[in-house]
C-alpha cells in the first residue's frame, strides 16, 4: 500500500506527518503570512540551532546564518590632549550623536586620575574629591576629524578655554563623578528647550566639600545629590539643565551608561539599565576554588523599563542575560562572561529593529597576588569585547548564531588590544554604519596600574549588514514564510563577490512557483550590491502580487544575502 507524506505549513517550523496508508493526496496549507507591507527585512531571529530565522525563513539548504563583524578602521580619533583630560586612563565613557550634518561627541574625563604600582598610595582615593570625572564635548563634520571648541562654561585653572560641559557655573551641585551620558534628540518634546535629552550618573564626593578656589577647577558649590542616574534636557546640546533632582533609574543599580531613547512604535521613552543580582552559586564556586576568598558576588545583566515622561519609569525587567550557551563548558557555578552594559539602540534603517551591542566582560579566575585600587583582588582576564544581540521589539532578545564577536579585540599593540567600550549607536553614513567605542590596551582592572595608550575609535560595517544568509560555493537556497507585501519592485542587498550568484523565485503561499516570477523567468543577479532591484525577463514588475500572500525563494551560489525590501519608488 502506498504510504502519504502531508506537508503542514504551519506557524511553526515546517513539520512533515507520517500517515497510514489513505487514499487522499498530498495537501500543502499555507501558514498565516507575515505582513511586511514595504518595511525592509533583516534576518533578526530568533536562531534555531542550525541557525535559521525561525521568525522570517521556512527553509535553507546549503545555507549558513553569518553574523558579521564590524570592521575597526584604527584611527585613533580623540585621544588625551588636554590638561583637564589628565594623564592616567583614558576614559571608556562616550556617546556619539549623528545630528544633521555634525557629529557631536559627548565624553568622560579623569582629570585626577593617575597610575601607581603602589596599593598604599594614598593619592588612590581619587573619589574623595569634587570633579573627579567630568563630561566634555566634541564635534565632527565628518565623524574621523574631531575638534574640542572652546565652551567657556567652566573654569580650568583660571581659563574658560576648555571643552567641559559639566560641571559649569550654573550646575549647583558638587560631585565626584559625572559619568556614561547617552544623549539624544528626542523626536517626542514639544518643548524647544528639551530637544535634547541625557541620562547621566552623578556620584557624590565621598566627604562632604568645602567651597573652595583650590585646585584647577574652584568649588562654588556644596550642595550634592546621591549616587544615581539623572534627567537633562539641552536646547541645543550645549546647555544642559537638570530636570529636576531626584533619581530616574528604574532598578537600585545606577553604574555605568544607560541606553535611553523615545521609541515612536511604542510611544514611551526606554531606559536600558545594569541590573546585578546577587548569585550564590558563584559565590561558592569562588569560594572554593580560591582560598576561601567569594570573588565576584553578583552576575551583570540588561534591565529595561518604560516612561511617558522620561521622569517617572516602570519597575526594572530583566531582558537580557547569560545563559547556558555562556557557561557551556564552565564548572558548575561559575558565569565566565556577563554584561557590563546593554548599549541598545532602535535601528532606523528599518522598521521594528532593535540593536545591543553589549560590552562582553570576562572574568574566570582570581590573581590573589594582586589587588587594584578598590583592594580587592585581581579579576583575570579582565578583557571586554563587544557581542550582538538583535530584537523585534526591545524585549524579546536574539543572539546571533555562534556567539562571536561582533568587535573583536585588536592585535597586540593596537588601542583597543584589551577593553572595547561601545556607546550603542549605530550611526549611518552613506551606505555604512558607524560603531564608535573607546579603546584600551590595558584590561579593566589594570587601569590603575599601568600606563595605557587608549583612544576613541571607531568600527564599520555594511548597511543593514549584521547577519547575511550565506550561500555555499557549490550552491545553497533559501525559502521564506509566506509574506504579504505591499510595493511594485524587489530590492536586495546582496553580495555575490566575483564569482556568485543569486536567482529569485516568487511562489504562491502553498510553494508553487507563479508564472512569469519562476527561478528560469529569473535574470542572474551577479556583484554587490546595497539595493539591487530583481528581474524577470528584464521586467521588475511585481505590484500584480501585491497583497497577496506570496514565498521568496532564493537561489544562490557563493554569495551574502543581508536584506531585502519591496518598494515603490526610491530607495534611500
Amino acid at each position: 500500500m502506498r504510504r502519504i507524506v502531508l506537508r503542514l505549513t504551519l506557524l511553526a517550523p515546517t513539520v512533515l506527518i507520517s500517515l497510514a496508508p489513505c487514499s487522499i493526496t498530498a495537501v500543502a496549507i499555507a501558514a498565516e503570512p507575515l505582513r511586511i507591507g514595504s518595511e525592509k527585512q533583516l534576518f533578526i531571529g530568533p536562531f534555531d540551532e542550525s541557525g535559521r530565522d525561525t521568525y522570517l525563513v521556512e527553509s535553507m539548504k546549503n545555507i549558513e546564518m553569518t553574523m558579521n563583524p564590524a570592521h575597526v578602521t584604527g584611527e585613533r580619533l580623540v585621544v588625551q590632549d588636554k590638561p583637564w583630560e589628565g594623564t592616567g586612563i583614558l576614559d571608556m565613557r562616550q556617546f556619539v550623536l549623528k545630528d544633521g550634518d555634525m557629529f557631536r561627541m559627548y565624553y568622560n574625563a579623569l582629570p585626577h586620575h593617575f597610575v601607581s604600582k603602589d596599593p598604599n598610595d594614598p593619592r588612590k582615593n581619587i573619589w574623595g574629591r569634587p570633579f573627579n570625572r567630568i563630561l566634555c564635548y566634541a564635534e565632527s563634520k565628518d565623524g574621523i576629524h574631531w575638534s574640542k571648541p572652546n565652551l567657556g562654561l567652566c573654569q580650568w585653572n583660571g581659563s574658560r578655554e576648555n571643552n567641559i560641559l559639566l560641571p559649569n557655573d550654573d550646575f549647583e551641585y558638587a560631585f565626584s563623578e559625572m559619568d556614561g551620558p547617552c544623549v539624544f534628540i528626542d523626536a517626542n518634546t514639544k518643548d524647544p528647550d528639551e530637544k535634547y535629552k541625557m541620562f547621566i550618573k552623578i556620584s557624590p564626593v565621598r566627604s562632604q566639600p568645602k567651597k573652595s578656589s583650590d585646585g584647577p577647577i574652584p568649588v562654588q558649590v556644596t550642595k550634592q545629590l546621591p549616587k544615581a542616574q539623572y534627567a537633562f534636557a539641552s536646547p541645543d546640546g550645549i546647555q544642559w539643565r537638570l530636570m529636576r533632582p531626584k533619581k530616574v533609574n528604574a532598578g537600585p543599580h545606577n553604574d555605568t551608561a544607560y541606553s535611553v531613547f523615545w521609541d515612536d512604535r511604542i510611544k514611551k521613552y526606554v531606559q536600558y539599565s545594569r541590573a546585578k543580582p546577587i548569585d550564590r552559586d558563584q559565590i561558592e564556586f569562588y569560594k572554593k576554588h580560591f582560598s576561601g576568598y567569594e570573588g565576584r558576588r553578583t552576575v551583570l545583566k540588561v534591565g529595561r523599563s518604560v516612561s511617558d515622561d522620561f521622569l517617572h519609569w516602570s519597575k526594572e525587567e530583566i531582558v537580557l542575560e547569560p545563559d547556558a550557551v555562556d557557561r557551556a563548558g564552565s564548572p558548575q557555578g561559575l558565569t565566565r562572561m556577563d554584561f557590563y552594559g546593554g548599549n541598545i539602540s532602535r535601528y532606523r534603517e528599518a522598521q521594528n529593529v532593535y540593536i545591543g551591542l553589549p560590552n562582553a566582560y570576562y572574568h574566570w579566575m582570581f590573581d590573589l597576588t594582586r589587588k587594584w585600587w578598590t583592594g580587592k583582588y585581581m579579576q583575570e582576564p579582565s578583557t571586554m569585547d563587544v557581542q550582538l544581540a538583535l530584537s523585534r521589539d526591545g524585549v524579546h532578545w536574539h543572539r546571533t548564531p555562534k556567539r562571536k564577536p561582533f568587535i573583536r579585540l585588536g592585535h597586540e599593540g593596537t588601542f583597543w588590544s584589551k577593553t572595547i567600550w561601545p556607546d550603542g549607536n549605530a550611526i549611518r553614513v552613506g551606505d555604512e554604519l558607524w560603531f564608535y567605542f573607546a579603546g584600551l590596551d590595558v584590561h579593566h582592572k589594570e587601569q590603575s596600574q599601568k600606563e595605557s595608550h587608549g583612544a576613541r575609535g571607531r568600527a564599520v560595517l555594511r548597511l543593514d549588514g549584521f547577519v547575511s544568509a550565506d550561500a555555499a560555493y557549490t550552491g545553497g537556497e533559501l525559502t521564506t514564510k509566506p509574506l504579504v507585501f505591499a510595493g511594485e519592485r524587489l530590492e536586495l542587498n546582496v553580495d555575490t563577490s566575483a564569482g556568485g550568484t543569486v536567482l529569485v523565485e516568487i511562489q504562491d503561499a502553498t510553494g508553487t512557483p507563479i508564472e512569469k516570477f519562476t527561478a528560469s523567468d529569473a535574470d542572474e543577479i551577479n556583484g554587490n550590491y546595497i539595493r539591487k532591484v530583481v528581474t524577470w525577463n528584464g521586467s521588475s514588475d511585481v505590484k500584480s502580487l501585491a497583497g497577496k500572500p506570496i514565498r521568496l525563494r532564493l537561489v544562490m551560489r557563493d554569495t551574502k544575502l543581508c536584506a531585502f525590501q519591496f518598494t515603490t519608488g526610491e530607495s534611500q
